[in-house]
């Protein structure tokens, strides 16, 4: 298919509300921005808790992939999770199936495993928990990376910058992938109302969440209608060890709301009704050498809500030297709390500062700017294209020219009945194709609609057959590009009695291969009739019998040939009794005829041109057709058309032609003068139409 393929494997649990998932539901959200792209997840834990994956916007786009229920619990060591080790093994079998354009992963142990695999050119990592210091072992692993690896996602403008100073490379080979927030279609009021803080995320040390309640407990003492707001249950490092303690005090301290893990949404709103956010983290995590930017900061700035931080470079350039809310040790920060709740005017400089520095890392802003990046690695690649069918002999020609074109890539869904096909052969067939031309609109045409991938083409080609069964009842026409009609007449058939929208039909017709034709007549070959095709009884023997029989009545010089197969070498026939009962009282008409010398049998076979040399008229006796690819064949042939008036025919053969009974086309034969050369340059130019090169033209446009 056209669309990027992407397989996104983070090293974190989605059942765990914190920053690392929901960084990985952001970038989910950013790929599946404008459905350009194909995305798998790979799942490190099974899914048991919904509340961080309803962040993702178009989940009905994505293969989760669940590594448990897909591979035997044998390959891992433990049931819950796997090791990093495990995930890069697994991605490697995954991508050998799948060959994915692009393969995105997060974690640092993770893309150590990785680089050691052959995916690792298309790797693209971000590695969040780097070391930097020169005596690093990350270094060594750093430079792996940037050899390796055709991009890498870093957060930060700042991160690009030192990473490439540090190294001495490029730039290009970065590609920022910042927080996102929703984007705000209205800039938000600027004044507080709740008097509440509001912090979301996980706890621990180096996120000050001691400071934060201590904080809160000494501003209550001036601001005494002060609340604080809380969401998460994530707890880290030397925080475990006092979960129960910081939970009694969340739970039994007056004036805090904990919330507990809620969904992104649910926490997004808990923002919405609050007033202050809390971004104050440690010295260790917020310097000025920090190149990483808190997704909270820009939740909290673009809902228009000021954010106590620490004064470091980063924070500087976002929001200004003069920011009100700044704060670099505790005394200071319970200072800019009540500051905030004191002053409105300075709250709501803050508020618009915040607000304006947030805007610019808006979702729509972002995955633009990244979605623009990463197709420019998708690899070129071969289209390929899928044709699925029972039957190709009306199409095995431009099989054959597909599969001869550079940049194409033919593959084959051969269905051994109408709706008889291998179920999961179609499936990993579907999954490989760009482009997918169901020849008939039988089982296949309902099939491939209703299991077509976003970003395929299909396109379905009708004859007359279908008319006769449910099918296309069935197909998903919100799913189809085009239903190619043979005809003028069965484009207008398939849309009165299929009810196919017009705007979803066109017209092509089948191909006649002119140049196949173009061969000499054979002596005597003036008097000689041909039928192609006698089965089933709608092609109408008798007739062709009639016409011999009046015509040897005139001259016994005439015969008839019969090419194509007979009935008891179809077993389809012994089914049907009124087929029986029909071919044999024609054939035993035959034997009792005194022209049955005049009969001569041409087995089915490919010698149909060589056939066509010693035919100087073609029949199409049938009552019904949809092209009848027979006479246009003899036309190339240079042979005289006798057609029948079945429905359609005038939008395809001369007038003169097309007869309404067995006198009429009689008539049309002992009027021919052989000499005339002047009917068949005319039948020329009428084939033309048909010719190879033109069909091919129009099949081109329409789908490659």
């Amino acid at each position: 298919m056209n669309n990027l393929k992407i397989l996104l494997y983070g090293d974190q649990n989605l059942n765990i509300m914190d920053g690392s998932a929901i960084w990985l539901t952001s970038l989910a959200n950013i790929l599946t921005y404008d459905r350009s792209v194909d995305l798998s997840i790979l799942l490190k834990s099974p899914i048991k808790r919904k509340h961080v994956i309803t962040n993702i916007q178009n989940i009905e786009d994505i293969e989760f992939i669940n590594p448990f229920k897909r591979e035997s619990k044998i390959m891992f060591k433990n049931s819950n999770r796997m090791q990093p080790e495990e995930a890069s093994k697994l991605i490697e079998k995954l991508d050998q199936e799948n060959d994915y354009d692009l393969i995105i992963t997060r974690g640092k142990i993770l893309t150590n495993h990785c680089l050691n695999r052959d995916f690792s050119k298309k790797l693209i990592p971000y590695i969040t928990d780097f070391s930097y210091d020169d005596k690093s072992k990350d270094i060594k692993l750093f430079k792996k990376i940037y050899k390796k690896c055709p991009k890498i996602f870093v957060q930060t403008e700042e991160m690009k910058n030192m990473l490439s100073t540090k190294f001495g490379i490029s730039k290009d080979i970065f590609i920022t992938l910042p927080p996102t927030v929703n984007d705000s279609n209205k800039s938000p009021y600027f004044g507080y109302e709740d008097f509440s803080i509001v912090y979301t995320g996980k706890f621990a040390e180096d996120w000050e969440i001691i400071s934060m309640y201590d904080s809160f407990i000494e501003a209550k003492k001036q601001v005494d209608t002060l609340t604080l707001n809380i969401a998460g249950d994530k707890f880290q490092g030397g925080l475990i060890e006092q979960k129960d303690e910081i939970i009694d005090k969340f739970e039994n301290t007056k004036g805090i709301n904990w919330v507990g893990a809620v969904s992104r949404s649910e926490s997004l709103k808990l923002i919405k009704s609050s007033d202050l956010g809390f971004a104050y983290r440690s010295k260790k995590v917020d310097n000025n050498n920090s190149v990483e930017l808190s997704t909270k900061f820009l939740e909290y700035g673009i809902q228009g809500k000021p954010v106590v931080v620490r004064k470091i470079k980063q924070y500087v350039n976002l929001l200004g030297d003069d920011y009100p809310f700044y704060c670099n040790n505790y005394n200071e920060l319970v200072e800019k709390i009540v500051l905030a709740f004191s002053d409105q005017e300075l709250y709501k400089k803050g508020a618009i500062a915040c607000y304006n520095a947030s805007k610019k890392y808006q979702f729509s802003i972002v995955s633009k700017c990244i979605l623009d990046q990463l197709k420019k690695l998708k690899p070129a690649k071969k289209k390929t294209i899928l044709f699925a069918g029972h039957d190709f002999k009306f199409i095995y020609w431009y099989i054959d020219y597909c599969e001869k074109l550079e940049g194409i890539k033919v593959l084959v869904d051969k269905w051994s009945g109408h709706n008889s096909h291998d179920y999961h052969r179609s499936l990993n067939l579907l999954k490989q194709a760009d482009i997918i031309f169901c020849e008939w609109g039988l089982g296949n045409a309902e099939f491939y609609s209703n299991n077509k991938l976003k970003g395929q083409s299909l396109f379905i080609r009708v004859h007359r057959q279908e008319l006769n069964s449910n099918y296309l009842d069935n197909v998903n026409y919100t799913n189809v590009n085009k239903v190619i009609a043979i005809s003028a007449h069965i484009f207008e058939e398939f849309n009165r009695i299929k009810k196919i929208p017009r705007e979803k039909m066109i017209i092509i017709p089948n191909m006649v291969d002119v140049d196949r034709f173009k061969l000499p007549k054979k002596q005597n070959s003036e008097y000689h009739l041909g039928i192609l095709g006698i089965l089933p009884k709608l092609k109408r023997l008798d007739r062709a019998l009639s016409i011999l029989e009046k015509l040897c009545e005139e001259d016994d010089k005439y015969k008839l040939y019969i090419k194509g197969k007979l009935p008891d070498e179809l077993p389809w026939i012994n089914n049907r009794p009124e087929e029986l009962s029909y071919y044999r009282q024609v054939f035993e008409r035959i034997e009792k005829s005194p022209w049955k010398n005049n009969i001569v049998f041409d087995p089915h076979g490919d010698d149909v041109a060589d056939w066509f040399s010693n035919i100087n008229y073609i029949l199409s006796t049938s009552e019904i057709e949809s092209f009848h690819l027979a006479p246009m064949e003899g036309m190339a042939s240079g042979a005289i058309p006798v057609v029948f008036n079945w429905p359609g025919a005038e939008t395809l053969y001369p007038k003169e032609n097309i007869v309404n009974g067995v006198n009429e086309a009689v008539q049309v034969i002992l009027n021919h003068n052989r000499k005339n050369i002047s009917l068949s340059v005319k039948y020329q130019g009428i084939v033309n139409k048909f010719g190879k090169e033109t069909v091919k033209k129009q099949l081109n446009s329409l789908m490659l």
